[in-house]
């Protein structure tokens, strides 16, 4: 039972894109917050001026809200725990540790990088684990003053004393481990600025966050942090972390395998709602056999201990299976909308709008809307092996095409209806000794110049009986 009220947080570094794997861990965190009626808090780590660039954040931002990802504070909404930017939060981090030195929680080690990694290098001759020897906590007041007279700024570590760490992950059970094993780590550089885990307990805490969600590769983040509460005297969220998304061969997903962007996916035809739905069953269902949920439906069944932790595999081809779906679902004028920036120039509104029921059934992206119908802009001359069915020789073939254009020619433009052709030309179609699949892959070619197009009738009746008589004579020409 959960009794405070939920605040998660989010806090992605803008040195890329938005990941698959972070949008991910904001929607979990989104549907927990959702769930409870919680808050979402949108923190950025823009820590590293190396790795920080201002188009990356506004692209996080943006992908964010075209997930229908929204934060309730953040850096462009602001919020009562403003600022939710790390880069702005430096003095308040030295605050904390400067209250654990004053406190005698934790001291300056003035160890060189040459003293620590041949420590650590003794440690893993001798096959344990390397921390640090602890050699500077025990340096009188005088011996630090003298160090530092030569101008020697030592960094600050966290007095850890013996005994067991202990967290509940709500999908992973309890989890422990020795303190002794983790030695006095460093939670300030000798610049005094405060590192990763030291830096988000902190903001974590001013910010009252109740539950951390996020990836595993933070596991080993947590007894520190469970260190660093304790000793500054405030109560640890839980912490609950979600498995990495693999790739189809197993490993973990990353560019080899494709696009890892959320913007790509949205480049590339993909509905939001399609790969929202997507991203929510990796790692979690529905307990049942429902696989198309809308954000609302999952809001009221979403909980942290229903979160699996196997390894999910990005499938593409169930995702792509899944915005096919969903572009189904959408009404024709919501599909106009959406197939709008897909379209060519060349198509105006108008005839999109008559465009889309004949491409809705066919289109699993947006991006087939283009290749689909570019028969209907410009004629597309056709292969002879696809014009001439198998089994028929081209003269048989010229027989039925000068057939279908006489039936055609017949069609007055007041009759230039789908409907109304289609049911005469099945009527041509049988009362010849062809197949109907052949009559009217035939039929198709000559008009489409390829197999696949949208409904062949009422692509007919889009292009008008003119080109329609047109297109016939030059596949008759072509045998």
């Amino acid at each position: 039972m959960i009794k405070d009220k939920v605040r998660v947080r989010m806090a992605p570094t803008p040195s890329g894109f938005l990941h698959l794997g972070t949008a991910h861990t904001a929607l979990f965190n989104w549907l927990f917050a959702r769930h409870y009626g919680g808050k979402f808090i949108l923190r950025i780590d823009d820590t590293d001026p190396k790795r920080y660039r201002k188009e990356y954040e506004e692209e996080i931002l943006e992908s964010l809200r075209w997930l229908g990802i929204n934060w309730d504070e953040g850096p462009d909404i602001g919020g009562p725990f403003a600022p939710y930017r790390q880069s702005k939060r430096m003095a308040t981090y030295w605050r904390y540790i400067k209250k654990l030195l004053d406190e005698g929680k934790a001291y300056r080690c003035y160890c060189s990088p040459e003293k620590l990694k041949s420590e650590r290098e003794a440690a893993l001759k001798k096959g344990i684990a390397p921390k640090y020897s602890g050699c500077c906590r025990y340096l009188t007041s005088e011996e630090r003053r003298e160090i530092e007279k030569k101008g020697r700024r030592g960094a600050v570590r966290l007095k850890v004393s013996p005994g067991p760490v202990s967290f509940i992950d709500p999908s992973r059970g309890k989890i422990t481990v020795k303190a002794e094993d983790i030695g006095d780590f460093v939670i300030a550089r000798s610049d005094n600025t405060a590192l990763l885990a030291t830096a988000t307990t902190i903001d974590d805490i001013e910010m009252k966050i109740t539950h951390t969600i996020r990836g595993e590769d933070y596991l080993n983040f947590v007894p520190k942090q469970i260190l660093l509460y304790d000793a500054l005297g405030k109560k640890a969220p839980v912490f609950a972390h979600l498995s990495f998304i693999y790739g189809p061969d197993g490993s973990k997903l990353s560019k080899r395998h494709g696009s890892t962007a959320v913007s790509d996916y949205r480049k590339n035809g993909y509905l939001s709602d399609a790969l929202v739905n997507y991203l929510m069953l990796l790692g979690w269902s529905p307990k049942d056999d429902r696989e198309i949920l809308s954000l609302s439906q999952v809001v009221k069944l979403f909980k942290l201990e229903d979160v699996s932790d196997a390894n999910p595999k990005f499938d593409l081809d169930k995702l792509t299976w899944l915005n096919g779906a969903y572009i189904r679902r959408k009404t024709d004028r919501e599909l106009g909308k959406l197939l709008k920036p897909f379209t060519p120039k060349e198509i105006p509104s108008a005839l999109l709008k008559k465009m889309v029921p004949l491409v809705k059934e066919r289109i699993k992206k947006l991006t087939d809307f283009p290749e689909l119908v570019s028969f209907l802009i410009k004629y597309q001359k056709p292969n002879k092996e696809d014009l001439v069915p198998k089994g028929k020789s081209s003269q048989e073939t010229l027989a039925i095409l000068s057939l279908i254009f006489g039936e055609m020619k017949k069609f007055s433009l007041k009759n230039w209806q789908a409907n109304r052709m289609e049911k005469k030309l099945l009527q041509v179609a049988d009362s010849t000794d062809w197949k109907r699949v052949s009559f009217f892959q035939t039929f198709r070619v000559a008009i489409a110049g390829g197999k696949t197009s949208p409904p062949l009738f009422g692509s007919i009746e889009l292009l008008g009986k003119k080109e329609t008589l047109n297109r016939l004579r030059k596949a008759m020409r072509f045998l």
